[in-house]
């Protein structure tokens, strides 16, 4: 069997596809292709033999042919688990906790069209493979695409959609897009192709797919689709202006712009982009079949960015809505196993967000201290592949010694402690608001719905009960762009939305102050100097001029994932799939400071 890339088909890859690449199973060749050689054609949707291979990505999406489609769309697409062809052939691991990562998943989904817009009923994540559902490792996050239709298609509609493939137990994404046809209640075969991700974990290879999946065409009932209609019509209306890198360079000027990803390797970049004056400015959005369509719509798993992204927020609301003594409130009053560990016992809801519970399994050096000391050891790899809430809170209690400084002196990273944080708060919140109460709500209705982000697909634990499970906080949510930036909008804004407050605004004041170091050494090393943690961030700063130095936030996550809050009310985003260097070249943004300051002098 030939390579799933020839070797020009490797070399346009590494070079992001400049040219289109019509690549194949056997006998790839690149070559410049217009629109119309680029499609896929009806007979081979309608086969069950395909050409095989990564193409370029304009085949998923309407080319200057399109036009509108002949019929509406509504009902349930129903996959058949299929084996994927991949670059590389076989994964490292193959099997995984049992699973097969060569396998997509057979899901079931749901899609109503909307102004010529494909859109999936829900963008949570679709367990499969978590649920022990056929023998795919993959569960399913699915966005919205769009329909159309060709004069040549013998009245047949087509649609594309973008989607990636998660693990529930994990935090990275791996994003692809997808497209079949449908007409008169019948679709043909799907067509896929996964062609970016975010940083992996228990598969350590980055990797390219490709296949075809018979599918076959389920109705479903038409009472939501009103309800449906208008979320998303209020969706779309709420959406972060996203404009080119090109657009701000003639703005701005090109030479201002130099530099913005520092040393990070371009290989490793996802997504990078700055957000300005009210306009979300994108570098671009590489992949292996070109520029990623519907970047916008994109979902992506950024790892540890969960901590602020989400636990931090839920912690700065519970301080809005009850007061500062939230962050005096003991792990154990209310995860009651915590009270049996003489460890846990005085270690605050603050001392979990920094990180700084005085409990892990590294050295007691702490001069220099090392952040990272003790962090991913094999009890580490037991309690990530525990299923229920549970068993997590179980293992993590009886792991990890007790340092001689106690809680709240010394930074050690853990993802432990913001999982058992995320928990104390929902029991938190559960006491004062019922039973029926949960963070991840309280979170998406006053906090993500209120600033305009309708969707907050996260991982949860996965209960045996088949309840929806804990949020593991630590990682595992799926933002959108337009989310991060929303996000990062109501921090820069001191957590107040329009009239609302929202977040704790003296906590926010605090970490945003830029002329002074805040937070605990972590002995991290970067360009400026040690960074700090506190409350989830990881703080830096920047030499704006002899006199100057600015300090400044950034959420981070595993393999290069960056929300930099800087000074002027700029944020400076890059999602990436970076493994660790010996530099810390993946976490370093110097030159996104450089480029914001050269916008927004940090110091007048």
């Amino acid at each position: 069997m030939a390579n799933f890339f020839s070797q020009s088909g490797r070399a346009s890859w590494q070079s992001r596809l400049v040219t289109l690449c019509v690549l194949a199973l056997a006998g790839a060749h690149c070559a410049t292709a217009t629109p119309a050689a680029q499609r896929i054609s009806t007979a081979e949707l309608l086969s069950r033999a395909w050409s095989g291979g990564v193409i370029a990505n304009t085949a998923f999406t309407p080319d200057s042919d399109a036009v509108t489609e002949h019929a509406p769309f509504f009902g349930t697409l129903r996959l058949t688990e299929t084996e994927m062809t991949t670059e590389p052939s076989a994964f490292s691991p193959r099997s995984v906790l049992g699973r097969d990562p060569k396998l997509f998943p057979g899901v079931a989904i749901s899609f109503f069209t909307y102004k010529g817009d494909l859109v999936p009923f829900t963008q949570d994540v679709i367990r499969h493979g978590s649920n022990h559902r056929g023998h795919s490792y993959w569960d399913i996050i699915v966005q919205p695409g769009r329909v159309w239709s060709h004069a040549d298609d013998s009245g047949w509609s087509r649609a594309g959609f973008p989607f990636a493939l998660v693990n529930s137990l994990e935090g990275e994404t791996h994003n692809g897009l997808a497209t079949f046809l449908y007409k008169d209640g019948r679709v043909s075969n799907l067509r896929f192709q996964i062609v970016q991700q975010t940083a992996p974990f228990y598969i350590q290879d980055h990797f390219v797919a490709a296949g075809l999946v018979a599918a076959t065409f389920a109705p479903v009932a038409t009472n939501r689709l009103s309800t449906l209609k208008r979320r998303y019509e209020s969706e779309r209306a709420d959406a972060v202006p996203i404009a080119s890198w090109d657009a701000l360079a003639e703005k701005v000027g090109s030479a201002k712009l130099a530099n913005f990803d520092g040393t990070m390797r371009v290989s490793d970049i996802v997504l990078s982009g700055l957000d300005y004056q009210g306009t979300f400015y994108l570098k671009g959005c590489p992949s292996a079949g070109g520029p990623l369509p519907w970047c916008d719509r994109a979902r992506f798993g950024v790892w540890s960015a969960t901590k602020t992204l989400a636990n931090e927020t839920a912690l700065l609301r519970l301080a809005e809505k009850y007061g500062p003594t939230v962050f005096e409130m003991k792990i154990a009053d209310y995860v009651p196993e915590a009270a049996r560990h003489p460890g846990w016992r005085n270690v605050r809801f603050e001392d979990a967000i920094n990180m700084a519970t005085g409990i892990g399994n590294g050295s007691t050096k702490r001069e220099p201290n090392d952040a990272s000391d003790g962090y991913l050891d094999a009890s580490y790899s037991k309690w990530y592949a525990y299923r229920s809430t549970q068993e997590k809170v179980a293992a993590l209690l009886k792991d990890g010694s007790v340092y001689p400084w106690g809680p709240g002196q010394v930074t050690r990273y853990r993802d432990q402690d913001m999982f058992i944080l995320g928990v104390a708060m929902d029991r938190f919140l559960k006491s004062k608001e019922g039973p029926t109460a949960n963070i991840w709500s309280m979170l998406q209705k006053e906090v993500f719905e209120p600033i305009g982000i309708h969707h907050a697909p996260t991982n949860r634990t996965i209960e045996a009960d088949g309840g929806a499970g804990q949020p593991l906080m630590a990682y595992g949510y799926y933002p959108s762009i337009g989310d991060m930036v929303l996000i990062a909008r109501l921090y820069q804004n001191g957590g107040k939305h329009g009239d609302q407050q929202i977040l704790y605004a003296p906590r926010i004041r605090q970490l945003l102050a830029g002329q002074s170091a805040r937070g605990l050494p972590t002995g991290e090393m970067l360009l400026a100097g040690q960074t700090t943690y506190i409350n989830s961030f990881w703080v830096t700063s920047y030499v704006a001029s002899r006199d100057c130095r600015m300090f400044y936030p950034r959420m981070i996550g595993w393999g290069g994932n960056i929300v930099a809050l800087m000074p002027g009310g700029l944020t400076g985003i890059r999602l990436a799939k970076s493994g660790e260097t010996k530099d810390n070249s993946e976490f370093e943004t110097s030159g996104m400071a450089q480029v914001a300051n050269s916008l927004s002098e940090f110091c007048h």
